[in-house]
This record gives structure tokens, C-alpha cells and sequence, in this order.
């Protein structure tokens, strides 16, 4: 009899799907990046105050440099995102080689294709519903969330003032992952900014001929660059090493069976089942 009721529960389909079960988590693939405006990532962030003119953040990084841009927004159109990425980032830094985003219809529209096509950008795009796939501009936001925070009370309604400071604070310090400012690699410089004017910071002045400075900078910066990468190299081992300590991989194979989550499946409440009716068959591998 004990048999009988185990097999018909590992039988038992409805029972596979809902039991309760800790999901597995693939192993974590870093991005590589080498260079400033190889990939910048895209993301919006909702501040859920519906009294203000402005609801949204357009946030921009780049994922070499560490450089952050958020521009303030009434909505997330794909108007309004293509205006915003090419007046903050294209027309005055030029042309990144990709993106990456998640896939809301905003990133995915046919405007913002036109505007990957015209410029020779590539686009990539993470996995639906896995916001860890574009994990460096969560960070990003959660930073912005948590300066945004420290505002007083009397100027939270008129955040979209302060973003500018926030960013060229965020901008001109010392990043950990890099080991320098995100402006010094992106601008080849340290920004003077006005808190280092009030100090009586003096300003840089070059010691010797114009042409000999361009050489040592061009080789200060190289150097720069080549410390970054090792530096974000190791930073990304060792995160790898932390995460894929929980972490399993599950090869699919064609002609294996595998449930769906459908997410557009209509249902009442809490006892609704958000998976396919039936199984669906693993035909082939795409991008493996």
C-alpha cells in the first residue's frame, strides 16, 4: 500500500507542479567588458509618487567605466526612452557598441530598433522575469534609491532637481570595483568639482610641453584601463565563486518535457496556477 502511494504521488502531475520546492539557480556567466561605451545598460526605475509631475528615472551605466546617467521622466514610452538615451549619451559621448536592457515593450520597440540600426548599436537583452540578468543597473538604482532617500523632507517633492549633484557625486568618487572615479575613465581626467573649489583644491596645471603631456596622459590612461579590467576581472571571480556555491546547473536537452510559467494566465487569487496547461517539448538550443 506504501508503494502504491508513493508512486501515484511521484505520479501525480498536478502534485509535481505545486509542491513546495527550492528552485535551482544556474550558475553566474559575468559580462566581460574592456573599454568605455563597449556596453551600456538600460533600466527604468519607478518612484511610485503620483503626485509628481515626474515618475520615472531613465537609468543609464556604463558597465566598463562604471559612468552613471539618470534622466528623469513623465513616462516610459519608447519615444520617450530613444529621446532621452540620445540627448543624455549619443550626442554628447557618441555612439556605445550595445546595450543591454530587459525586454519591456519600451526597449523592444521598433523606434528604439531604428535608433540601434542608424547608429550601428547591437542590443541584447536578459532573461524575462530575471532581473539579476541586468544586475550592475540594479545596483545602480538601488544607489540612486538610497541618495535620493537622504534628501530632506522639504526637497524629496522636487527630486528631480538634485539628480544632477547625486550623479556628479556618484561620478567623481572612487569606485571599488574599478579603483578609480568613473569620470577619470570616461574623461581621462579628475573632475574639479565645486566642493574641492570651496576647499581651495587648486586646479591641475600641466609641468611641462603640451605634446609630452598628451603622451604621459595617453599612457597614464592606458594604465588606468589596464588596472580596471584586472581589477573588475577579479572583483567578477570572486563574485562567481560566492554565488555558484548555491548554484546548479540543469542542462536542457532536446526531447526533454518541461512545464512553462505563463504569467498572462487569467485566475482568482492565491490558489491559481500560473503554469501551462500541458508540457511543452525542448525542440533544439538557441545561443549555446
Amino acid at each position: 500500500m506504501e508503494e502504491e502511494v508513493r508512486g501515484f504521488h511521484s505520479g501525480c502531475v498536478t502534485c509535481s507542479l505545486h509542491k513546495d520546492r527550492t528552485e535551482p539557480r544556474a550558475p553566474l556567466n559575468p559580462i566581460p567588458v574592456s573599454y568605455p561605451l563597449e556596453i551600456i545598460a538600460l533600466d527604468f526605475l519607478s518612484l511610485s509618487r503620483p503626485n509628481d509631475t515626474y515618475q520615472n528615472i531613465l537609468v543609464m551605466i556604463d558597465m566598463f567605466t562604471r559612468y552613471a546617467w539618470a534622466v528623469p521622466t513623465r513616462d516610459q514610452t519608447a519615444k520617450t526612452t530613444v529621446k532621452a538615451i540620445w540627448s543624455n549619451v549619443i550626442q554628447t559621448f557618441g555612439c556605445p557598441a550595445r546595450f543591454l536592457s530587459d525586454r519591456g515593450p519600451n526597449f523592444e520597440s521598433q523606434l528604439m530598433q531604428q535608433l540601434c540600426d542608424l547608429y550601428g548599436i547591437s542590443k541584447s537583452r536578459t532573461t524575462p522575469y530575471h532581473p539579476a540578468g541586468n544586475g550592475r543597473v540594479g545596483k545602480m538604482n538601488q544607489t540612486l534609491l538610497n541618495m535620493l532617500r537622504t534628501l530632506e523632507t522639504q526637497k524629496q517633492s522636487r527630486w528631480p532637481e538634485y539628480i544632477p549633484e547625486l550623479l556628479q557625486a556618484y561620478n567623481s568618487i572612487t569606485h571599488s570595483a574599478t579603483g578609480f572615479a568613473p569620470t577619470y575613465l570616461m574623461f581621462g581626467r579628475h573632475l574639479r568639482r565645486p566642493i574641492d573649489v570651496s576647499l581651495g583644491v587648486p586646479a591641475a596645471q600641466p609641468r611641462q610641453d603640451i605634446a609630452s603631456w598628451v603622451g604621459d596622459h595617453h599612457q597614464r590612461l592606458t594604465l588606468a584601463y589596464e588596472i580596471a579590467a584586472r581589477k573588475m576581472s577579479a572583483e567578477s571571480s570572486r563574485e562567481k565563486l560566492r554565488y555558484d556555491c548555491k548554484a546548479k546547473a540543469l542542462p536542457l536537452l532536446p526531447g526533454e518535457r518541461v512545464w512553462v510559467r505563463d504569467r498572462n494566465r487569467q485566475g482568482h487569487g492565491k490558489l491559481h496556477s500560473w503554469w501551462g496547461p500541458e508540457p511543452y517539448v525542448v525542440l533544439g538550443l538557441v545561443g549555446v
